[in-house]
């Protein structure tokens, strides 16, 4: 097959299109540019990505893509004529698909290092020190210190200093987990020790340990259903979670929007799923709980009751 025909993954064309917003909101950043070609050397279909997006001009100039909309999504799989110019990319979106992919990955544009939705990135920031950023994250290097903008990140090194949205943490020999959620940051130690501070105070954490931490206070955090480390190794573990919590976890991972009926929502599950097999990991579902799947475009999810 000739390059002009190669059809492209999905995710190699939504990439493009992000670089292409990121560079548009940071021209003449230099960091940016140099991260722009190291991915384009990465593989040849990321070239052939990129061409492509940048022959068809301003189509993905934000202020043109309509609201996020599910009647949107379901008109855009209509729209012939628009599936037929985004087939040029080798994709085959709708132009939902595009309006979602600007609407959740807006936030990172202004950040050192960020990746897309289902991405994850590992990143060697010197002196011995490895970050993991996980799906949808933003990170800021400045001056050694880390600092998570957005999402999730997994730091190890001898000594390292890194900061998120309530506390600042330094670790010695450590393997952490730091990760923003609504309202509160946790911060859980899978090995060695860090020393977290607040402006609820401070607590120096142990291996096994993990804090939650808002603008009032510092709350320990327990074991729960999710294995907050089983993705740096690609996994999503989970332990007699409820079937709306594994659905909210398993969306960070994937464009669109996934839920269920609140009739099924308390139903529990336990399994390991690979977070690279998105649509396998939702097939699976149907073998473990009496659900059904009910996808009306390739952005809307729902379960429901198989009965």
């Amino acid at each position: 097959m000739s390059a002009a025909a190669e059809r492209l993954p999905e995710s190699i064309v939504c990439t493009a299109i992000e670089w292409q917003m990121r560079l548009r909101a940071q021209a003449g950043n230099a960091e940016l540019q140099r991260q722009l070609q190291d991915w384009l050397r990465d593989d040849a279909r990321h070239q052939l990505a990129w061409q492509r997006l940048q022959q068809m001009g301003g189509l993905f100039q934000a202020s043109q893509l309509p609201a996020q909309t599910l009647p949107l999504l379901q008109r855009a799989e209509a729209d012939l004529s628009r599936r037929r110019t985004l087939k040029l990319l080798g994709l085959g979106l709708a132009v939902g698909g595009s309006t979602l992919l600007v609407s959740q990955t807006q936030p990172s544009w202004r950040a050192d290092v960020a990746t897309t939705i289902g991405e994850r990135r590992r990143l060697d920031v010197g002196e011995g020190v490895e970050v993991l950023l996980n799906t949808d994250s933003a990170l800021d290097v400045q001056g050694g210190e880390l600092l998570l903008r957005s999402g999730e990140m997994l730091v190890e090194g001898a000594q390292w200093r890194a900061r998120c949205r309530f506390a600042a943490c330094e670790g010695r020999q450590a393997r952490v987990l730091l990760r923003e959620r609504e309202g509160f940051s946790e911060i859980r130690v899978e090995r060695g020790e860090v020393l977290v501070s607040a402006a609820a105070g401070q607590r120096r954490l142990q291996a096994g340990e993990g804090l939650s931490v808002s603008a009032q206070e510092l709350l320990p955090l327990g074991k729960g259903p999710l294995d907050p480390f089983a993705w740096a190794r690609g996994l999503l573990v989970v332990n007699d979670i409820r079937l709306g919590d594994f659905l909210a976890e398993a969306g960070r991972y994937r464009r669109g929007w996934l839920g269920c009926d609140a009739a099924v929502a308390n139903l529990h599950l336990s399994g390991v799923f690979h977070l690279d097999e998105p649509a396998l990991m939702l097939r699976n579902l149907t073998h473990l709980l009496p659900v059904r799947i009910v996808e009306r475009t390739r952005w809307w999810v729902r379960i429901e009751s198989a009965a």
